[in-house]
Formats: structure tokens, sequence, C-alpha cells
């Protein structure tokens, strides 16, 4: 387990909490839960239900539908956002590529961090826009 001053820096270098005050993201690492994944090990299932948001600490994972790789996300960047707004049944599955640590909040704890400290709110909200222009390019 990562002490809480390391997980503050980790998460500042991340686009969507760089503006974010230190002891907000002191709170925000209280809210969330530190979880562990084996290589190989799905962290969510097609057609589970998700309202969580990942942040990926150290490790790498990959979104596919079956043998389709979608995405991968690696350390220092997050899945989730979409879920955790808006709790609902998941159309991929995530798997751990590699060893993977991550910070875990459920969509009721980051409404909360959010409306206690709205950098937190931008910062997510950025990052979904960002994600959507992404998926929009793809398909011009």
């Amino acid at each position: 387990m990562r002490l809480s001053l390391e997980k503050v820096l980790l998460l500042k270098n991340i686009s969507a909490f760089a503006d974010v005050s230190e002891s907000a993201l002191s709170d925000f690492i209280y809210a969330c839960e530190e979880v562990a994944f084996a290589k190989g090990k799905d962290i969510l299932k097609k057609g589970d239900f998700n309202n969580y948001l990942y942040i990926l600490l150290t490790g790498m994972v990959q979104v596919h539908d079956a043998d389709t790789i979608l995405s991968e996300t690696q350390s220092q960047e997050m899945f989730g956002e979409m879920t955790v707004l808006c709790p609902s049944v998941i159309d991929a599955t995530v798997t751990a590529t590699e060893e993977t640590l991550a910070l875990r909040i459920s969509s009721e704890n980051l409404y909360e961090m959010m409306a206690l400290h709205p950098n937190i709110a931008k910062g997510i909200i950025k990052t979904l826009v960002n994600r959507l222009k992404v998926l929009d390019n793809r398909h011009i």
C-alpha cells in the first residue's frame, strides 16, 4: 500500500486532477478504496453493473469485447468515468494485462467529493469530454 502523499503526487500527474488542491486530493483518496488485480484477472465483465471509477496507480488494463481490443488504460490513467456518473451495465470486459493497483471510488462517494471540491468535478468532466472527442473522431 502506498502512503497518501505518494498517492496525492500520483493523482497530480493525471490531467483530471492537475488543478485539484492537495487537501482536496487527500479527501478524495480517503473516499477511495485501494484494489489490486493479478495479471489476467477480469476487473469487470461484459454485462456487469458498474458504478465505480478506477484510477490506475500501477499496471495496465485492456478493455475488450471477446477478442476485439477496444482500448488500453495504463498507470496514471482511469476508466469507468461514464458508468460512475451514470451507473449501468457495461458492454465490454476490462482485464488486467499486468499486476495492477488502483484506486476505486463509487458513484455516491464521487458525487460527494465533486460537491465538496468543484475542481474534481471539472477535471472529471474535462476527461469525459476528451474521451468523447476521441470516440467522435473515430467515426468521422
